[in-house]
């Protein structure tokens, strides 16, 4: 993945691809941090970031895919740098839902606990 001048891209592929790999994890970690200290609309962070996760291999897509002249046709192997980004998204929404059910589970029960019987 070397940088070339006649096909110019937002980013270098490696440091896009980099980028939005840690920002899908990030994303839904600081979602979660802030949606515990807001007391309305805790959805909102979790909703934010579900949107992120799941139109990240779109913002790849912008930030890598070089700009090409216009009658030119794209080659086979042009959206291969997104097949990473595609096979992420499923495991962080699964971490992250199992995340949040362990999450809500743990406050019921804390909360029932230290209830008045």
């Amino acid at each position: 993945m070397e940088y070339n001048p006649h096909y110019p891209t937002i980013l270098p592929e490696f440091f896009a691809l980099s980028f939005v790999f840690v920002l899908n994890i990030l994303i839904p970690v600081s979602a979660i941090l802030t949606a515990r200290m807001l007391t309305l609309r805790r959805w909102l962070p979790h909703t934010l970031a579900f949107l992120w996760v799941f139109f990240s291999p779109i913002t790849l897509a912008i930030l890598a895919t070089p700009a090409m002249a216009p009658g030119e046709e794209a080659g086979p192997g042009d959206g291969m740098i997104l097949l990473p980004v595609l096979t992420e998204i499923p495991v962080v929404l699964v971490v992250y839902a199992l995340t949040l059910i362990y999450l809500r589970l743990t406050r019921q029960i804390s909360s029932a606990s230290h209830s008045p019987s």
